[in-house]
């Protein structure tokens, strides 16, 4: 009698890896801060997911808001569109990056999903000194993360994004609003990027960012260019995809509901649009991400 055949075997599917992260295809990535010795050195890099990193060891010095100089035990909270330079080049420690729209919510509702990162975004420091135990937790967190995005197992999205909720919580017993008798300036691009973040999925234009400001709208573009290399524009269309990728991974909704959503009647130009960003088409982004997480 013939052996009866094994069943057959699921293919693992590979780690996250932070190319396949920045591309938006996955939603977060965790991972270890190595050293690697030299100073401040490139040009200011500006990207549209936040970043938490955690040092553990050795000291780096980072343009980003000012001169800083991170040593062990320091948290550096980088939110999405602040311009920085450098980096744990002689430190080590672990860092995480994730896309805001990974943590859900509504219209509207972009800039406060971000947490203690917004605080940041209005001006208050961006490196934050944990006690040892909450230094602790963080630890174990952003370990735990790291080990979940490898293995990419069944279910791994889910725990990441509740380990991320834990590390958010943590910070934000960390960052608890003290009382200050005058709040701290915050830049106009910051400005604008908090406005458009809060108003995306509106009918948004330039001309509308610069009202809100007070300012004329060729003096916003100019600063919003040169401080994080992208147009109005731009950030208004990340915002929007971001949004349409949260709703394309966490919702059955229809391409042109979603379209309709996130501020667009045109479902053929949305299309054209996630399409020049992402590489592919909104239903097959969808496929994609729906098997890598089967």
């Amino acid at each position: 009698m013939p052996p009866e055949p094994h069943p057959p075997c699921r293919e693992t599917p590979p780690p996250w890896s932070l190319q396949d992260f920045e591309r938006g295809r996955f939603p977060l990535w965790a991972g270890r801060i190595q050293r690697r010795h030299g100073g401040i050195r490139g040009g200011s890099a500006v990207h549209s997911y936040a970043v938490v990193m955690l040092i553990t060891g050795g000291e780096s010095k980072v343009r980003h808001a000012g001169e800083l100089v991170l040593r062990a035990g320091d948290v550096h909270l980088i939110p999405p569109g602040d311009a920085h330079r450098g980096g744990p080049a002689d430190a080590e420690g672990w860092a995480l990056a994730f896309h805001p729209e990974v943590l859900g919510g509504g219209e509207g509702d972009g800039a406060s999903r971000l947490g203690p990162l917004l605080r940041v975004r209005q001006g208050c420091h961006p490196v934050l000194r944990p006690t040892l135990t909450q230094r602790r937790r963080l630890t174990r967190w952003l370990r735990l993360l790291a080990e979940e995005s490898a293995r990419n197992e069944r279910g791994g999205e889910e725990a990441c994004i509740a380990l991320l909720r834990l590390v958010l919580i943590e910070l934000e017993r960390m960052t608890a609003p003290a009382a200050v008798s005058e709040p701290p300036p915050v830049s106009l691009s910051r400005k604008a990027l908090t406005y458009i973040e809060a108003h995306c999925l509106e009918p948004l234009s330039l001309a509308k960012v610069a009202r809100a400001l007070g300012r004329s709208p060729a003096y916003v573009a100019g600063l919003v260019r040169q401080e994080t290399g992208r147009t109005v524009g731009e950030w208004i269309l990340e915002c929007r995809m971001a949004e349409a990728r949260r709703r394309l991974r966490g919702t059955d909704e229809r391409v042109d509901i979603i379209a309709e959503r996130v501020g667009y009647a045109d479902v053929t130009h949305f299309i054209r649009l996630f399409r020049r960003v992402h590489g592919v088409t909104p239903a097959a982004w969808r496929r994609r991400v729906t098997a890598s997480g089967s």
